[in-house]
């Protein structure tokens, strides 16, 4: 069983956390455009975008519905390269949530062949 509510998972993580059938969202804090050129889609897991700039400018880091969806599930915050995730990921450890960055974002899960959309 994976821990948690570390500040990062790396890819052989998030694979083991999909067999365990932990309950895990994708949370891709890239800006709108960048999100909608295209994103980690993993089937069975929604991802949702909620870009890190409006995490840190409201009082509440996620939009009501999205925090619903999050309140018993493990997050994965997914940037380009891992350093943005990591941000938002202890942002929302702060604020109560199971959150993880996944390690070097999109780039080195292309790197790796994984697939996204």
């Amino acid at each position: 069983m994976i821990r948690l509510n570390k500040p990062t998972i790396n890819k052989h993580e998030f694979e083991q956390l999909q067999h365990e059938n932990a309950k895990l969202i994708i949370l891709d804090v890239r800006d709108v455009e960048k999100y909608q050129s295209g994103s980690l889609q993993v089937p069975g897991i929604a991802t949702k975008n909620v870009p890190y700039i409006h995490m840190k400018e409201q009082d509440q880091a996620l939009p009501e519905e999205t925090a619903q969806a999050c309140a018993d599930a493990t997050i994965i915050t997914l940037c380009t390269s891992g350093n943005k995730a990591q941000k938002a990921a202890a942002l929302l450890r702060e604020k109560g949530y199971r959150a993880s960055a996944l390690e070097g974002g999109l780039t080195a899960w292309h790197a790796d062949g994984m697939q996204s959309e």
